[in-house]
């Protein structure tokens, strides 16, 4: 497989593509006259380098990582400027332990089964799949358990209110979107529209069931990001096959984090990708993974503890 046959090419706009890793994650290239911003590098698992160099057209090439976690730095180490919020830095310089990465090669062997299989229904009665929804071969570093992922040590960091300015008027604003983790980060292209969500925003579940994840921060950068949604035509997510939702959608999710955390909402027992026990509270079109044994009761405990 050469490098660019990993990843789907989606052109979004003039000078925007979404480069996805199809079944794993999706990440963003904005080009300017003076700059090209690329918004996560993925899971590492193709040369990514040469295929945005190809698209930017000789501008330089920022990295604004929407946080640390692995499967939206790997691609990081081939560029010379990274940026991220502080939160994030130390979490991007440690690198990604093995047995992570073991639980996340388990997950995309399963998913690769599964594909086929569903390819095979898909073909006989539904007739929905197109090229960005089907998962590449997986390349040998992930099948024979030599996939790692580099430490990156950032040039820089993005906080609330900082503007990457693109050149030609064109500019990408910094917004601090925690939740699904301290370091998150989401970019609105100021005046065009469009919205990087990376994963405070998701279709399918989102995580917030980490040690350092929080509903309570999560639902109050969705509902800033909501409060965008008059200036906003789209947003994009980074992972599962939907990465486009319309703008709407983010108050769906306020309203559901609403409820979830109202403790109207029951969970069931769900695994993550890395082999994680979490429950799950399930959504017409996405869902919230949170920790295993969840209650808005247990939850409410420890805002007030933290609070205190």
């Amino acid at each position: 497989m050469r490098p660019h046959e990993w990843f789907h090419v989606q052109p979004l706009a003039a000078g925007v593509w979404q480069l996805t890793e199809p079944g794993h994650v999706a990440m963003w290239l904005v080009v300017g006259p003076g700059r090209a911003v690329l918004i996560d590098t993925g899971c590492g698992l193709a040369p990514l380098r040469p295929l945005v160099d190809e698209l930017a057209g000789g501008v330089p090439v920022t990295v604004a990582q929407t946080h640390h976690h692995m499967d939206h730095v790997g691609g990081s180490h081939e560029f010379t400027e990274v940026l991220i919020h502080p939160a994030g830095v130390e979490g991007l310089a440690a690198g990604v332990p093995a047995d992570r990465l073991a639980g996340y090669r388990e997950y995309a062997l399963a998913q690769e089964e599964a594909a086929a299989a569903y390819a095979d229904l898909d073909d006989r009665f539904f007739h929905l799949l197109r090229d960005e929804y089907r998962p590449r071969p997986l390349p040998a570093a992930l099948r024979d358990g030599t996939w790692s992922i580099a430490p990156v040590t950032a040039t820089g960091t993005l906080e609330e209110g900082d503007v990457l300015d693109l050149g030609g008027g064109r500019s990408l604003a910094v917004m601090h979107t925690p939740g699904h983790s301290p370091a998150d980060l989401s970019f609105e292209l100021v005046g065009e529209g469009l919205l990087f969500g990376g994963d405070t925003v998701n279709t399918g579940p989102v995580y917030v069931q980490n040690p350092d994840s929080s509903l309570t921060l999560l639902r109050g950068s969705l509902a800033r990001l909501a409060d965008r949604a008059p200036a906003l035509t789209r947003v994009f997510c980074s992972h599962f096959m939907r990465t486009a939702v319309p703008p709407s959608y983010l108050q769906a999710q306020v309203d559901a984090l609403d409820a979830l955390l109202a403790g109207e909402i029951a969970t069931r027992p769900a695994v993550d990708c890395v082999g994680t026990a979490v429950d799950e509270a399930v959504f017409d079109g996405f869902s919230f993974f949170v920790p295993r044994g969840w209650t808005a009761r247990t939850a409410a405990a420890h805002a007030e503890e933290a609070a205190a």
